[in-house]
């Protein structure tokens, strides 16, 4: 019995340091990302929801949605989950971009419920043949020159933000980020957001 009661201490000692160094599990991580967009200031980039097919086509007449259908049902359900999900949380957002292609524009227009989401170029998807590793100066300068209360969101292609984050997002998963370290240099990837 003492024999237990010696080794007791040691073994309560390992389990907390077992757990002190574990990492974080998604639903902490997440929970982070929640608390860092309420102190406001961040930009966040978000991918636009489920679409059919392979996309759209590049065509100068990008923001005429409405003979196309740009988001699949199931993808107007997501968009719609992920503003619920930004209004359960009372997250403040000061702008919401899209970029021209109406998969962006849609998906911002339901999670947000906002008629006038302004659309930015610099946000579209990055076009075959340039280099996926360039970010537009524009959206290093929209980050740069934000300083709002709240936040502001974009709705981009996934490319844009594996260009900034060196990771594909994941379905429903947005990123938070803050200017670089430099004036000019890539934001800084701040959190992840898991939405869906």
């Amino acid at each position: 019995m003492n024999l237990i009661l010696r080794r007791w201490p040691a073994a309560l000692i390992l389990a907390l340091a077992v757990v002190a160094i574990a990492p974080p599990t998604k639903s902490s991580a997440t929970e982070a990302a929640w608390a860092r967009l309420a102190q406001g200031g961040y930009t966040i980039l978000l991918g636009f929801a489920r679409t059919p097919g392979r996309g759209e086509p590049l065509r100068p007449d990008l923001a005429d949605c409405a003979e196309r259908k740009s988001l699949t049902d199931r993808g107007i359900q997501e968009a719609r989950r992920i503003g619920m999900r930004f209004a359960a949380r009372a997250v403040s957002i000061d702008a919401v971009y899209s970029g021209e292609f109406c998969r962006a524009l849609e998906t911002a227009q339901l999670a947000f419920g906002r008629s006038d989401v302004e659309t930015r170029a610099f946000l579209n998807s990055i076009v075959s043949g340039a280099d996926p590793d360039v970010i537009p100066p524009e959206l290093i300068a929209a980050v740069e020159e934000f300083y709002g209360a709240g936040n502001q969101l974009m709705v981009t292609h996934p490319a844009l933000i594996k260009a900034i984050s060196g990771t594909t997002p994941r379905e429903g998963e947005a990123v938070i980020i803050a200017p670089g370290a430099n004036p000019g240099d890539t934001p800084r990837v701040i959190n992840r957001l898991l939405l869906d």
